[in-house]
C-alpha cells in the first residue's frame, strides 16, 4: 500500500534539474565520498568487486568508488540525473550507468558482491512497492553479498523535527523546506523551495514514508534477505534514536 506517497510523476519532476540546482554543490562532495567509501568497507566488498549502487543519482557516490578502485553499475530512473553522473565519471570505464525503476533492475541474477542504497534512497513508493526495491536488489547480489542502506527513520525524524527550515546551498542558492507528518500512516509531506540569487523561486512538493528501524528490518526479510543487522553509522557505531539508520541485510 502507498500511504500517500507521491506518485512517479511528481518524484520525476523532482528529480530533475530541480534537485541538481538543490543538492549538486561541490561543498558536499567530500562527506559523499567519505561515507560512499566507508559504506563500500562495511559491504565487504572485495578489492575490485563488482558493487551496484541503486540509485545513484548524479554520481555522488559510485564515481569516487570507481575511483577507489570498485567496479561500480549506478542506477537511476532520472535521465537528467544520468547525464550529469556521467559528466563527473569524466569517461572513465568505470562506473557504468544504466537508466531503470530501481523496481525492475535490467541486470542479471547474482552479478554483485555488493550494493549501496544511500542518502536516504527508499520511502518514495510505500510498502509494497519499496519491498519490491529490495527483492530486485537481493535477486542481483551473489550469495552472501551484503546490502548496505543508510537512511533517515521515523525515530530520529520525531526527536529532531521543525515545521520549517532553510539552509544555503550550491553557489549562494537558497533552499527553504515546510514539513508536515502523519504519525499514523508515517508519511512525510515536504515542500521544498529553491531562491535563486536574483531571487526567483520554485518549488517541489512530495511525500515519503519515513520508516522506522522495525519496519525496515521486516521489510529486507520480506525481500528475501536472511540476517539484518542496525548500525547508527558506518564504522558499527550502536543505533540509537538520535543516529541515522545503517542497515546491513545479508542476501
Amino acid at each position: 500500500m502507498s500511504r500517500g506517497t507521491s506518485t512517479t510523476d511528481v518524484w520525476d519532476a523532482f528529480f530533475s534539474d530541480f534537485y541538481l540546482r538543490a543538492y549538486a554543490g561541490e561543498e558536499r562532495d567530500a562527506e559523499a565520498e567519505t561515507q560512499a567509501l566507508a559504506a563500500a568497507r562495511l559491504s565487504g566488498c572485495p578489492e575490485g568487486g563488482e558493487l551496484l549502487d541503486v540509485p545513484c543519482g548524479f554520481g555522488r557516490h559510485c564515481v569516487p568508488l570507481a575511483r577507489a578502485g570498485y567496479r561500480v553499475t549506478g542506477v537511476d530512473r532520472s535521465g537528467a540525473l544520468l547525464d550529469e553522473a556521467r559528466r563527473r565519471a569524466a569517461g572513465e570505464r568505470w562506473p557504468k550507468f544504466t537508466q531503470a525503476d530501481y523496481r525492475e533492475l535490467p541486470l542479471k541474477d547474482e552479478s554483485f558482491d555488493a550494493a549501496l542504497n544511500l542518502f536516504t534512497s527508499l520511502g518514495y513508493l510505500g510498502d509494497e512497492e519499496d519491498t519490491k526495491v529490495l527483492a530486485q536488489i537481493r535477486r542481483v547480489l551473489r550469495p552472501g553479498g551484503k546490502l548496505v542502506l543508510e537512511t533517515m527513520h521515523r525515530d530520529r525524524l520525531i526527536r529532531s523535527w521543525s515545521d520549517n527550515d532553510w539552509r544555503l546551498m550550491g553557489e549562494g542558492r537558497l533552499l527553504l523546506e515546510q514539513r508536515t507528518f502523519d504519525p499514523a500512516d508515517g508519511v512525510a509531506q515536504t515542500t521544498q523551495t529553491l531562491v535563486e540569487t536574483d531571487g526567483t523561486r520554485e518549488s517541489r512538493t512530495w511525500s515519503a514514508r519515513v520508516y522506522s528501524a522495525t519496519e525496515l528490518v521486516a521489510l529486507c526479510r520480506a525481500a528475501g534477505f536472511g540476517e539484518v543487522k542496525c548500525w547508527g553509522g558506518f564504522e558499527h557505531e550502536p543505533f540509537t534514536p538520535d543516529t541515522r539508520l545503517v542497515i546491513v541485510a545479508t542476501a
